[in-house]
């Protein structure tokens, strides 16, 4: 599930993280601050980290999914001899 202060960004160059080989073009999910700095090193693509907006549109927070609740094991068959 995306944290609230996750951003997503797709990368621009080759970059290993948490042991993993990263190419360009990959979207990943990153925490804010690690966006920042991928940013400023030039990691994310089409930002250009002198451009304020084009920054802070990149650091725009992950979008969650409305979740839909699933009914348990229990709540479904009771509902199901209910109504049979």
């Amino acid at each position: 599930m995306a944290q609230p202060d996750h951003v997503r960004i797709v990368l621009a160059h080759h970059l290993t993280r948490e042991g993993e080989q990263l190419l360009p073009g990959e979207e990943i999910e990153v925490p804010q601050h690690e966006a920042r700095q991928l940013i400023s090193a030039g990691y994310v693509a089409d930002v250009d980290p002198t451009d304020t907006d084009a920054v802070a549109k990149a650091l725009a927070p992950v979008e969650r999914k409305p979740t839909v609740a699933k009914p348990t094991a229990n709540k479904a068959a009771g509902q199901a001899s209910a109504s049979g």
